[in-house]
């Protein structure tokens, strides 16, 4: 009983605002939009060559125009990035599905398009991207992606 005032103290040094606001949105992310393949049958990842600072929140999306299943491929920079969801969305943009946790590969069908949400977290030098889809990497499906900056809350 004798903490009952020492209580009530600190709760009338908490801003009412504190105590009603809702939480804090997650941010959007920078987006950044990678293309695989074209419209009209080309093999491409575009752009092929992708950089991330460390310590930046991204929403990479990424969409397959083509009429054929394409991978977006890169099994080292699941290592270097902390995924916070992968959207699966539908044809009117509508969220139909998340995925979390580490993610090394993701496949799209013809119109897909998918939103990763990521925090680069560690330095990485032309990290392989590819299509591992049978003869497509040959075809000209491959990139590379680096990770760049200092340490994330550094001075």
């Amino acid at each position: 009983m004798r903490y009952q005032p020492i209580l009530a103290a600190l709760l009338l040094t908490i801003p009412a605002h504190c105590l009603t606001a809702e939480p804090a949105s997650v941010p959007e992310g920078i987006e950044l939009k990678v293309s695989l393949g074209t419209k009209d049958g080309k093999y491409s990842i575009t752009p092929n060559d992708l950089t991330f600072e460390r310590g930046k929140y991204y929403k990479l999306v990424i969409h397959n125009p083509s009429s054929e299943d394409h991978y977006f491929t890169s099994d080292a920079f699941a290592t270097h990035v902390f995924t916070r969801k992968v959207e699966v969305t539908d044809g009117s943009g509508k969220t139909i599905a998340e995925v979390h946790g580490a993610v090394n590969d993701l496949e799209l069908k013809p119109g897909a398009t998918v939103a990763w949400y990521f925090y680069p977290m560690t330095k990485g030098e032309k990290l392989h991207l590819f299509c591992h889809k049978e003869g497509h990497e040959a075809k000209g499906m491959t990139g590379s992606i680096s990770i760049v900056g200092p340490p994330p809350f550094s001075n």
